[in-house]
């Protein structure tokens, strides 16, 4: 290797040059360290000032227990119709007429056919009682008596027979008349007069207006609540009704882990069947308001500082299970913990965090 002065230099200053590189990289990796760790402002508020009695909700509708279609059970052709659309009834009152004249002759004949079974019926019997002492006395042999024993209760069951027969003929008669099974109101008529209908054929939809439930699905965390609340409203428009929580379905839907819930109205409320509202409680339990839920992942929760010292520390997602979107929500933490106000959007979970005791301050957005 040539010991040229001009080398020498050469190579002192590249190697300076490659030093003083690998030193403008390493300090601006460390500038960008220290800016990605660079503590995040914020604010904090402790949960007891965020705590309030709010009142939570659910949507809820208006259910009739009873809403029945109304069938024919014969066949026939509609004679009279005496109820339309719209109309209330009464329990017991005619709705409708079908023809009813095959069904009173078959119920004349069956009752002919009766009287006939109880002439040979009588018949029999005579034949029985003289067969009877004839027999006593050796005139006649005993497959003569048997036979006349036979004939009698023959005869008696043939009137047995034709008992059941007039039965199903005055059951058939009765069905010729439609009645209401319950008070109500008439929501569809759906017959003509003139119109042949058969067994099964609907003839009329009837609501029952005057036992009516509310219907809601809540969360088992909710159901508690609303067990517990001093005050339990359907809220429809500008109306509200107080209700009374009946019975709590015992089974969780696997989708919105939800039960049904079903509520009386007062008997005398005047609400529509379908109509849908919410079904509003107040909590004595506090809830922290549903400006300071935040959702990280699959989760919504709230943002707290943990380990706080001369006024830095770590921010700390904490997951509420049973929080939902747009809701208060139920937070089992000390009064005293501390919740992130300013920033709590833009700070991440594990996150260094510096707190700011000015809440003046400006921080940027939450």
């Amino acid at each position: 290797m040539s010991d040229h002065p001009g080398m020498k230099v050469s190579t002192y200053m590249s190697g300076f040059f490659i030093g003083l590189c690998l030193f403008s990289a390493a300090l601006a990796e460390n500038t960008q360290t220290k800016t990605t760790e660079k503590p995040v402002q914020v604010t904090l508020r402790p949960l007891s000032k965020l705590l309030t009695n709010i009142k939570s909700s659910a949507p809820a509708s208006v259910i009739s227990l009873k809403h029945a279609t109304i069938s024919a059970e014969i066949t026939g052709t509609i004679t009279t119709i005496y109820a339309e659309a719209g109309e209330r009834v009464k329990k017991g009152v005619r709705l409708a007429s079908i023809d009813c004249r095959s069904y009173d002759l078959t119920h004349q004949q069956a009752v002919a056919a009766l009287k006939v079974a109880k002439a040979r019926f009588n018949l029999a019997k005579k034949q029985f009682v003289r067969n009877q002492g004839l027999v006593r006395q050796g005139t006649i042999s005993r497959e003569i008596f048997d036979q006349a024993d036979a004939n009698q209760r023959t005869t008696l069951a043939d009137i047995e027979l034709k008992n059941v027969q007039i039965a199903s003929a005055k059951l058939a008669v009765s069905r010729c008349q439609i009645f209401a099974p319950f008070s109500g109101q008439i929501t569809q008529r759906m017959v003509q007069e003139g119109q042949l209908v058969t067994p099964a054929t609907p003839l009329f939809h009837l609501l029952q207006t005057d036992n009516l439930e509310i219907k809601a699905s809540l969360s088992p965390l909710e159901i508690a609540f609303a067990k517990n609340s001093p005050s339990l409203e359907f809220v429809a428009g500008k109306r509200n009704w107080a209700v009374k929580l009946r019975s709590v379905i015992q089974m969780v839907d696997e989708t919105t882990r939800t039960q049904e819930v079903r509520l009386s109205l007062p008997k005398k409320a005047e609400v529509a069947t379908g109509l849908s509202g919410r079904l509003e409680w107040r909590s004595n339990t506090p809830k922290l308001s549903a400006d300071y839920l935040l959702r990280r992942g699959d989760s919504l929760g709230v943002m707290i500082a943990e380990g706080i010292d001369k006024q830095q520390g770590k921010a700390r997602f904490f997951p509420l299970p049973d929080a939902k979107e747009g809701q208060p929500a139920f937070i089992d933490l000390p009064a005293n913990t501390q919740i992130i106000d300013q920033n709590r959007y833009r700070v991440k979970d594990g996150q260094a965090i510096s707190v700011i005791l000015k809440t003046t301050k400006k921080l940027g957005n939450r």
